[in-house]
């Protein structure tokens, strides 16, 4: 295979997508510096100029993706009481449900093959795969007790030139393309303290070391691109350790961060800040969509504001889920008070709201 450099790369995609005579419009503003690099292009008989040749296609197909994984199995806890109703990726925001607005941008960037990974209420995303050709389901049946990195796992078979999504996020732009270099993690700047994992750079921009929470730094955010190195590097330790268990409990990004110089290069991709959104908590998704202040969709909401005779907005902090025999309970303020929610697995109306430990309602 002919290796590219970032940026014979970067050039060859760009006349790829556009032609050869927008390429300087299309670039930053550093690599507009040189026509040395599109009379090296047109040297080796890669673009002409009607554009790219059959032969700068051949060199680009290498770097094509052939494939996303969406991973949609978890509960998402931190989001009760909205997920104990629809998992959270099938949530509606700015008049979008949230996978299906990621589903239409990779199509966009020209990726069909997409493999949606459910565990959690599996039932409610079989439609998607009668709504979008090329997507399929596989179900992640451990979905309780293991991380994502079992979600890896079962699709281990299929990892390639691979974007990993979450069923979660919301790109404001379209982050996909059909072409990628190299590998990288989504990545954005922050300045102040989060509980986020921190990835530190190195002189190539390949992360050379990845850390849970930090001060200032550039932060995991959104999606990952594995290029087909790093899937089959991946692939042997998520093999290897199947049987073992080690990271039964942890993320794959858990075994990036402890093997970071056996597994080939990834680079830190920086985004602008509000282009990817994750959505934490019910309060994060209020900060983003006013509409869910008093509109949450989510008949658990409705029976506390009814009950405690206050506003969907009024209620605060939900947390702390937990389950007991066939039901769910979660804290929860209204008014600075604390109270805690229980509700029948089988009957979202059979519930019980306590303020401390006097019954307010059943």
């Amino acid at each position: 295979m002919r290796t590219l450099t970032e940026i014979e790369f970067k050039y060859l995609y760009t006349i790829e997508r556009f032609g050869a005579g927008n390429v300087n419009s299309d670039l930053d503003d550093d690599h507009i510096l040189n026509g040395d690099v599109i009379c090296s292009l047109r040297k080796k008989g890669w673009i002409d100029e009607a554009g790219i040749t059959e032969k700068g296609l051949a060199v680009l197909e290498p770097y094509r993706v052939r494939n996303a994984v969406i991973m949609a199995a978890g509960l998402s806890s931190r989001f009760v009481p909205l997920s104990l109703e629809k998992p959270k990726g099938l949530l509606e925001i700015k008049g979008e449900v949230l996978i299906e607005r990621q589903i239409e941008q990779l199509h966009e960037a020209g990726i069909h093959d997409i493999i949606l990974v459910i565990g959690y209420k599996k039932e409610a995303f079989s439609y998607l795969e009668h709504k979008y050709e090329g997507l399929r389901l596989i179900f992640n049946p451990e979905y309780m007790t293991k991380n994502n990195t079992h979600t890896i796992y079962l699709v281990r078979e299929h990892l390639d030139n691979t974007y990993i999504c979450s069923s979660d996020d919301y790109f404001e732009i379209n982050p996909f393309d059909l072409y990628v270099h190299s590998s990288y993690y989504a990545s954005l700047y922050v300045d102040e303290k989060t509980d986020e994992w921190y990835m530190t750079p190195d002189k190539d921009n390949n992360i050379a070391q990845v850390k849970k929470s930090g001060d200032t730094g550039f932060i995991m955010l959104g999606h990952a691109y594995w290029n087909r190195a790093f899937s089959e590097a991946m692939r042997r330790f998520l093999v290897e350790d199947h049987d073992i268990g080690k990271y039964n409990d942890a993320f794959w990004e858990d075994i990036l961060a402890e093997n970071i110089e056996a597994l080939p290069p990834m680079k830190i991709r920086v985004y602008p800040e509000n282009t990817i959104f994750e959505f934490d908590s019910l309060e994060d998704l209020r900060a983003f969509d006013k509409e869910y202040l008093d509109n949450t969709r989510c008949q658990i909401m409705q029976n506390i504001a009814r009950t405690l005779c206050c506003r969907e907005s009024d209620i605060r902090d939900c947390r702390n889920l937990s389950k007991d025999f066939n039901r769910y309970a979660f804290n929860f303020n209204v008014f600075e008070k604390e109270y805690i929610y229980r509700y029948s697995e089988e009957d979202v109306m059979d519930y019980e709201c306590y303020e401390s430990l006097t019954v307010c309602v059943q």
